[in-house]
């Protein structure tokens, strides 16, 4: 059977894994991801279903851990279009930022998901929807609009901002635009 731990550099361009785990990132999950743990476990839920997905997509500190990969794209995925066209490999590094701001919060014992409002877009959907950039990085599978409950955007802003792994920031009144692109902010 096929190993379902594969290198960053496999899949994607690789920056490495960056920042330190902290105890707290998900309520089942706090004891695996223990300072100096290699292990790194997202907690999500897309606003549409209230469905929430706690998914390790690495267990070793370098590769990529397929099935929670796959959980992960799937809260990602455009909703707006058949899940066959909606479903798409998302960006690890934009995964892996995710993650960071996500430890950023526990460490100021906030352990809440991240909430989503849109992951990837295809053409049609970021068409229609207000104030989508052309040539948005949600295309490409490298954007998440998210907030998380009890969390300002103000908030939300400044932790994606300080940490190692951020592109593209957004500030808008109800979510953070957080991509994996070029270092730059604006406001919505």
């Amino acid at each position: 059977p096929r190993s379902t731990l594969f290198p960053y550099t496999t899949l994607f361009r690789s920056r490495g894994l960056a920042g330190a785990a902290v105890a707290g990132a998900v309520p089942r999950c706090a004891a695996a991801a223990a300072p100096k743990s290699t292990k790194r476990i997202l907690w999500l839920r897309h606003e549409e279903d209230s469905s929430d997905v706690v998914a390790p997509f690495c267990l070793d500190g370098r590769s990529v851990y397929m099935p929670g990969y796959r959980m992960i794209c799937w809260v990602m995925r455009d909703r707006h279009v058949p899940a066959k066209r909606g479903y798409v490999q998302f960006d690890i590094v934009e995964i892996e930022a995710l993650w960071e701001v996500q430890q950023t919060l526990a460490i100021h014992g906030i352990v809440r998901p991240l909430i989503v409002t849109s992951g990837f877009r295809t053409q049609e959907t970021n068409v229609a929807t207000e104030g989508a950039a052309r040539n948005s990085m949600h295309l490409y599978a490298k954007a998440t609009d998210f907030y998380v409950e009890g969390v300002s955007t103000r908030d939300l802003f400044d932790i994606c901002w300080s940490r190692a792994i951020s592109g593209g920031i957004g500030y808008y009144d109800d979510h953070i635009h957080l991509d994996s692109g070029a270092r730059r902010w604006w406001t919505g």
